[in-house]
């Protein structure tokens, strides 16, 4: 069965290389993209294939391709959790033995802001005001906090969503998780 499956994945438009390891600890199956491949159609597809299989559930929630999610998730060292409510949203941070939420208006600076309050309770810190939100062109989201003297901004790709965006962002300003070597450190542009 593990050889069809791999030959089924392969034979979807827009994979490049499909590997299926079940023997170490981090082990799954690991689908390289073309550089052309549209990712929702592939994982769409990959999921479809894993359900027909009977090795995946119907539910899609957590099916990732490339780990780069899974690897952004692990650098928050927290559960994050963004949901709407009737009149904003519920921002939810969970950490070993602290969880908090806040309730917000639902504006991006206000769901960051409640999202760096929650956070800091998790960590037992002061929490720092988050004066600006911003999301350029390029899609890069620009998160800048501030202590009342000094401010410090960090930023995340949206390409993997906002959702994940947002507290990657928000980290990085906030100083909870290292910005990526080699990443530009300017201010950013935009305003979303």
């Amino acid at each position: 069965m593990r050889e069809k499956l791999v030959e089924r994945i392969q034979d979807i438009p827009g994979v490049a290389s499909v590997s299926l390891d079940i023997d170490e600890i981090e082990s799954g199956i690991k689908v390289k993209l073309n550089d052309d491949a549209d990712e929702s159609e592939v994982l769409e597809a990959v999921r479809a294939l894993l359900v027909a299989y009977g090795v995946r559930a119907a539910d899609p929630s957590s099916l990732e391709i490339g780990n780069r999610q899974s690897q952004a998730r692990a650098a928050l060292g927290v559960d994050v959790r963004i949901a709407p409510v009737q009149g904003g949203a519920r921002v939810e941070v969970i950490g070993t033995a602290v969880r908090s939420f806040r309730l917000v208006p639902s504006t991006p600076t206000a769901i960051a802001q409640g999202l760096t309050e929650a956070w800091s309770q998790v960590l037992g810190r002061v929490p720092l005001e988050i004066t600006r939100v911003t999301l350029s062109e390029d899609g890069d989201l620009g998160v800048v906090a501030t202590d009342g003297t000094t401010e410090t901004w960090g930023h995340a790709d949206i390409v993997d969503g906002w959702t994940l965006a947002l507290p990657l962002a928000v980290g990085r300003a906030i100083g909870v998780i290292d910005t990526p070597e080699g990443s530009d450190q300017g201010n950013p542009q935009g305003d979303w």
